[in-house]
Protein backbone atom coordinates (compact mmCIF):
# COMPACT_ATOMS: atom_id res chain seq x y z
CA UNK A 1 0.00 0.00 0.00
CA UNK A 2 1.18 3.13 -0.92
CA UNK A 3 2.01 6.02 1.84
CA UNK A 4 -1.13 8.04 0.35
CA UNK A 5 -3.56 5.74 0.37
CA UNK A 6 -3.02 4.43 3.96
CA UNK A 7 -6.12 6.18 6.10
CA UNK A 8 -3.84 7.27 8.51
CA UNK A 9 -2.02 9.36 6.23
CA UNK A 10 -5.69 10.28 4.40
CA UNK A 11 -6.54 11.57 7.43
CA UNK A 12 -4.02 13.74 8.41
CA UNK A 13 -3.48 15.59 5.54
CA UNK A 14 -7.26 15.85 4.40
CA UNK A 15 -6.98 19.12 5.10
CA UNK A 16 -4.66 19.33 1.57
CA UNK A 17 -7.37 17.20 -0.28
CA UNK A 18 -9.40 19.27 -2.80
CA UNK A 19 -13.00 19.91 -1.09
CA UNK A 20 -16.11 19.86 -3.54
CA UNK A 21 -18.88 22.26 -2.68
CA UNK A 22 -22.21 22.19 -2.39
CA UNK A 23 -24.29 23.72 -5.29
CA UNK A 24 -26.21 26.04 -2.57
CA UNK A 25 -23.12 27.25 -1.45
CA UNK A 26 -21.59 28.16 -5.33
CA UNK A 27 -25.68 29.73 -5.30
CA UNK A 28 -24.39 31.89 -2.56
CA UNK A 29 -21.05 32.60 -3.40
CA UNK A 30 -22.23 33.96 -6.88
CA UNK A 31 -25.17 35.59 -5.00
CA UNK A 32 -23.10 37.39 -2.35
CA UNK A 33 -20.69 38.47 -5.29
CA UNK A 34 -23.49 40.36 -7.59
CA UNK A 35 -25.22 41.85 -4.64
CA UNK A 36 -22.04 43.30 -3.78
CA UNK A 37 -20.63 44.47 -6.96
CA UNK A 38 -23.46 47.70 -7.27
CA UNK A 39 -21.87 48.98 -3.92
CA UNK A 40 -18.50 48.63 -4.77
CA UNK A 41 -19.13 50.76 -7.89
CA UNK A 42 -21.27 53.36 -6.41
CA UNK A 43 -18.18 53.22 -3.84
CA UNK A 44 -15.63 53.55 -6.52
CA UNK A 45 -18.04 56.64 -8.34
CA UNK A 46 -17.94 58.30 -5.38
CA UNK A 47 -14.21 58.47 -4.64
CA UNK A 48 -13.57 59.75 -8.50
CA UNK A 49 -16.87 62.09 -8.15
CA UNK A 50 -15.00 63.91 -4.79
CA UNK A 51 -11.25 63.69 -6.74
CA UNK A 52 -12.48 65.06 -9.53
CA UNK A 53 -14.06 68.25 -7.64
CA UNK A 54 -11.23 68.48 -5.04
CA UNK A 55 -9.14 71.40 -6.58
CA UNK A 56 -10.56 74.55 -4.80
CA UNK A 57 -10.46 77.48 -6.98
CA UNK A 58 -9.38 80.95 -5.60
CA UNK A 59 -11.75 82.65 -3.85
CA UNK A 60 -11.68 86.19 -3.02
CA UNK A 61 -12.71 86.97 0.80
CA UNK A 62 -13.55 90.60 1.17
CA UNK A 63 -11.74 92.78 4.22
CA UNK A 64 -14.75 92.92 6.23
CA UNK A 65 -14.99 89.69 6.64
CA UNK A 66 -16.52 88.87 10.44
CA UNK A 67 -14.77 87.64 13.21
CA UNK A 68 -15.13 83.94 13.92
CA UNK A 69 -15.79 81.45 11.28
CA UNK A 70 -17.79 82.27 8.07
CA UNK A 71 -18.34 80.77 4.82
CA UNK A 72 -17.17 82.54 1.97
CA UNK A 73 -18.12 81.22 -1.58
CA UNK A 74 -17.58 77.82 -1.06
CA UNK A 75 -14.27 78.37 1.49
CA UNK A 76 -14.38 78.69 4.99
CA UNK A 77 -12.79 81.40 6.82
CA UNK A 78 -11.39 81.98 9.74
CA UNK A 79 -10.97 85.35 11.59
CA UNK A 80 -9.89 85.78 15.17
CA UNK A 81 -10.62 89.01 17.31
CA UNK A 82 -6.47 90.04 16.09
CA UNK A 83 -7.58 89.97 12.53
CA UNK A 84 -5.53 87.03 11.94
CA UNK A 85 -7.34 85.08 8.52
CA UNK A 86 -7.37 81.38 7.91
CA UNK A 87 -9.18 79.99 5.17
CA UNK A 88 -9.92 76.05 4.79
CA UNK A 89 -11.59 74.14 2.05
CA UNK A 90 -15.05 73.68 2.64
CA UNK A 91 -14.71 69.30 1.98
CA UNK A 92 -15.36 67.60 5.10
CA UNK A 93 -12.49 64.99 4.69
CA UNK A 94 -15.58 62.38 6.02
CA UNK A 95 -16.44 61.44 2.67
CA UNK A 96 -16.40 64.91 0.70
CA UNK A 97 -19.36 66.66 1.39
CA UNK A 98 -19.69 70.08 0.94
CA UNK A 99 -19.31 72.20 4.67
CA UNK A 100 -22.10 75.60 4.03
CA UNK A 101 -22.90 75.93 7.41
CA UNK A 102 -21.60 76.92 10.69
CA UNK A 103 -23.29 76.67 14.20
CA UNK A 104 -21.89 78.34 16.85
CA UNK A 105 -18.56 78.91 16.51
CA UNK A 106 -18.12 75.30 14.63
CA UNK A 107 -18.49 74.39 11.25
CA UNK A 108 -20.68 71.53 10.95
CA UNK A 109 -21.27 68.92 7.55
CA UNK A 110 -24.76 68.84 6.73
CA UNK A 111 -24.25 64.86 5.70
CA UNK A 112 -23.05 63.08 8.62
CA UNK A 113 -22.41 66.19 11.39
CA UNK A 114 -18.70 66.44 11.71
CA UNK A 115 -17.78 69.16 13.22
CA UNK A 116 -15.00 71.52 12.55
CA UNK A 117 -13.29 74.29 15.13
CA UNK A 118 -12.32 77.86 13.82
CA UNK A 119 -8.68 76.26 13.28
CA UNK A 120 -9.82 73.63 11.15
CA UNK A 121 -9.37 70.69 14.05
CA UNK A 122 -11.91 68.04 14.38
CA UNK A 123 -14.74 68.65 16.85
CA UNK A 124 -16.77 65.61 16.48
CA UNK A 125 -17.12 62.86 14.08
CA UNK A 126 -17.14 60.69 12.21
CA UNK A 127 -14.82 62.93 10.56
CA UNK A 128 -10.87 62.03 11.94
CA UNK A 129 -8.53 64.48 9.78
CA UNK A 130 -9.14 68.19 10.02
CA UNK A 131 -9.75 70.33 7.06
CA UNK A 132 -7.70 71.52 4.07
CA UNK A 133 -5.85 74.76 5.13
CA UNK A 134 -5.82 77.19 1.83
CA UNK A 135 -3.12 79.48 0.96
CA UNK A 136 -4.04 83.21 2.20
CA UNK A 137 -2.18 85.96 0.00
CA UNK A 138 -3.52 90.23 0.53
CA UNK A 139 -5.69 91.12 -2.53
CA UNK A 140 -4.14 94.75 -3.44
CA UNK A 141 -7.02 95.56 -5.89
CA UNK A 142 -9.61 94.80 -3.18
CA UNK A 143 -8.15 95.14 0.56
CA UNK A 144 -8.88 91.54 0.87
CA UNK A 145 -7.23 88.17 0.59
CA UNK A 146 -7.30 85.29 -1.98
CA UNK A 147 -7.89 81.87 -0.96
CA UNK A 148 -5.81 79.57 -2.66
CA UNK A 149 -5.36 75.68 -2.94
CA UNK A 150 -1.68 75.17 -1.51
Amino acid sequence: MAPADHPAYASRHAHHLPQRISRRHALQRILAAALALPFVGAAIAMVRRVQATDRQPDVAVPADVPVGLTVVAGVIVSRDPGGRIRAYSNRCTHLGCEIDRIVGDEAVCPCHGSRYRADGSVAAGPALRPLRPLRIEPDPATGGWIARAS
